[in-house]
């Protein structure tokens, strides 16, 4: 009893399983295609309720899926993407593949290649780019790629449709001013509705996007199904008579060989007059050029030699063996008007020059200084000569410019000696009292004389201090006349100390009534290889400043001279105030020629003495902090045995 209990249970249980087998083999047998039921002529539904357009004709085609159950399931193309990625449905057809896309679903190869186009009525200004359609309203399909385009558009406003036919209503009703979408869906709705005459199509706006089957994320075994029936429709020519059916009015299977010959005649046709009419144009269009280019030319070069003309400066060219190859007005007037200036050689008009110098120089140099002419009339002139190159980097010659300097020495040498009898007529007002001292010995003496005659002792004093009070005018009127004296630079082996000394007795009386001390360190007790007088302007130049900076203060007046260790054959003098100092900015420009802080000042005290400096070898450097004090630093050679009477 219980085997037959057995038997019935496995029998029952048998009879279950078949019927779900075999449902669900029939399920495994199922492909639902999905689809927008309302892009055509690419995909819809007609009036029967049947699935029809491009893409389903696709799909009907492919022996590939023969033995398979399709479903076409009509939905908005936003619900259709959402089921595909569900697993509620097993292809998609007309989905346009993009990056992101493909992260979701597995794309069959394209089957059609095609830019969305823009619908805009005749009476809107056309579309020559994206951002022409800022401030415009843009109809388009929810969910569709060409999303992502009009996100760039600063102003633009989306009006997003269930579909590409419901997106085109909104631009008839006025609704939306521009509608992007499908190209082969925009004309059959124009056609459809009678609106072809009120509205343009553009395209050429949007790169074209592929168009294929899309399937859930894995399913490759229905990938590889789509893509060899897809290779079947082109190879037995289905898919160019559905392409022609669907989306072209005319089919290119249809036009016969006699056309195919008319048109292939005319294209050559054409082809042969657009080379002779190009040939033609070409032609005349670089004789045009050549015209235009001479007429540029010789504009360009009469503009460069009316600039040329226009300038004070002498400027002039030479080639490589120094003739001359253009010059202005200007030059030509201070090489005295020859005749025919370009046949001269620049190195025979003006010999001074080191024109053969730079043209024997291998690299590009600049050339500049100073010269004298010797024409009679005294001129000073600056010259700056430059080699030229051409496009290539080789050397075709040089250039020279010549300024007249000659008005500007002048006003220079007057003001230097302005600022120099400046500063002696400090220098003779800080020395009035070292004269009157032995004046007033001297007259003591004079009016003793009558009533001391006969006394021996005074007769011997008179015959020890007169003279030595007499000696002592004639340094003081000595070093007057080397201050005020032009001679030429003469430097031999000089006691520092006994300079500096020199130049505080000079100003004693007036360092006195401000109460500054002086103080000389014995470190200057060192031979220096210079010229007294000239380093004498100098050191008077800077205490006259030290003087009047520390003129405000009340207190802790302080000049210091000291030599700073260095070289065996350098000397460093140190010249340091307790003054207010000066800033940064200041001391940047101390040595340059008219820079001065003093309200009645000219400029050209440190100017020329960083020049004298400079003449004996040397140079003069400043350190200075605000509220600190400054220090000057005169840096020149030890004297030497030998080194007497050198002439700079």
């Amino acid at each position: 009893m219980r085997r037959f209990a057995w038997l019935i249970a496995l029998f029952t249980l048998v009879c279950l399983f078949v019927p779900i087998a075999h449902t669900k083999a029939q399920e495994e047998r199922l492909i639902r295609v999905g689809f927008d039921k309302s892009l055509p002529p690419l995909s819809y539904v007609d009036k029967n309720g049947e699935a029809v357009g491009f893409d389903i004709e696709l799909i009907r085609s492919m022996d590939a899926l023969h033995g398979y159950q399709i479903e076409y399931v009509p939905l908005e193309w936003e619900d259709a993407v959402i089921k595909l990625r569900e697993g509620q449905l097993d292809v998609v057809v007309g989905m346009k593949y993009t990056s992101t896309r493909d992260t979701q679903f597995d794309f069959s190869d394209s089957y059609l290649t095609a830019a969305d186009a823009f619908v805009i009525p005749q009476a809107m200004r056309d579309i020559s780019a994206i951002s022409d359609l800022r401030g415009k309203v843009v109809a388009i399909q929810r969910d569709d790629a060409g999303v992502s385009q009009l996100e760039s558009i600063r102003g633009g406003k989306r009006l997003a449709a269930f579909s590409q036919t419901d997106a085109l209503e909104m631009l008839f009703l006025d609704r939306a001013d521009v509608f992007l979408g499908n190209r082969w869906t925009a004309e059959y709705m124009l056609e459809r509705t009678g609106k072809g005459s009120d509205y343009r199509i553009r395209t050429g706006l949007i790169p074209p996007s592929d168009y294929a089957f899309a399937v859930r994320e894995g399913n490759y075994e229905l990938v590889n199904k789509l893509n060899a029936g897809l290779a079947q429709l082109h190879r037995n020519g289905v898919y160019e008579q559905l392409y022609s059916r669907y989306l072209e009015p005319y089919s290119a299977l249809a036009i016969d060989w006699w056309r195919k010959l008319v048109y292939g005649l005319l294209i050559v046709m054409g082809i042969v007059i657009v080379v002779l009419t190009g040939s033609f144009l070409w032609n005349k269009r670089l004789q045009k050029a050549v015209r235009r280019q001479t007429a540029a030319l010789a504009d360009s070069f009469a503009f460069q030699t009316t600039v040329l003309n226009s300038v004070d400066n002498g400027i002039l060219s030479f080639d490589q063996e120094g003739k001359i190859t253009l010059i202005n007005h200007a030059a030509q007037k201070w090489l005295g008007n020859m005749d025919k200036p370009e046949a001269a050689s620049v190195m025979d008009c003006l010999p001074e020059l080191p024109v053969r110098e730079l043209l024997q120089m291998q690299d590009a140099r600049v050339l500049e200084g100073e010269l004298h002419l010797g024409d009679g009339t005294g001129r000073i002139v600056q010259y700056y000569l430059a080699t030229l190159t051409n496009g290539a980097g080789q050397r075709t010659g040089g250039i020279l410019c010549l300024q007249d300097r000659t008005e500007q020495k002048h006003l220079q040498a007057r003001l230097i000696a302005q600022e120099k009898m400046r500063a002696l007529g400090e220098l003779v007002a800080g020395i009035a009292h070292e004269i009157r001292n032995p004046l007033t010995a001297i007259k003591t003496f004079a009016e003793l004389l009558p009533r001391k005659l006969n006394d021996e002792r005074f007769r011997a004093q008179l015959v020890e201090h007169v003279p030595e009070e007499v000696a002592r005018m004639n340094r003081i009127i000595e070093d007057l006349l080397d201050y005020s004296r032009e001679k030429p630079l003469q430097r031999k082996r000089e006691n520092l100390l006994e300079i500096v000394q020199s130049v505080q007795g000079l100003f004693a009386k007036r360092l006195e009534s401000e109460r500054i001390e002086t103080k000389l360190d014995p470190t200057l007790d060192v031979d220096v290889l210079v010229d007294r007088d000239r380093i004498k302007q100098v050191l008077i130049n800077l205490l006259l400043n030290a003087s009047e900076a520390m003129a405000q203060q009340s207190a802790d007046k302080q000049l210091t001279f000291r030599v700073l260790p260095g070289e065996a054959r350098a000397v460093c003098l140190a010249i340091s105030d307790t003054g207010p100092g000066m800033s940064e900015q200041d001391r940047l420009h101390l040595f340059q020629p008219f820079f001065t802080t003093k309200s009645q000042g000219i400029g050209l005290g440190l100017y020329l003495s960083q020049k004298i400096m400079h003449d004996h070898g040397g140079e003069i450097t400043v350190q200075s902090t605000e509220g600190a004090g400054t220090t000057f630093y005169l840096h020149f050679a030890k004297g030497e045995t030998g080194d007497e009477h050198l002439d700079h």
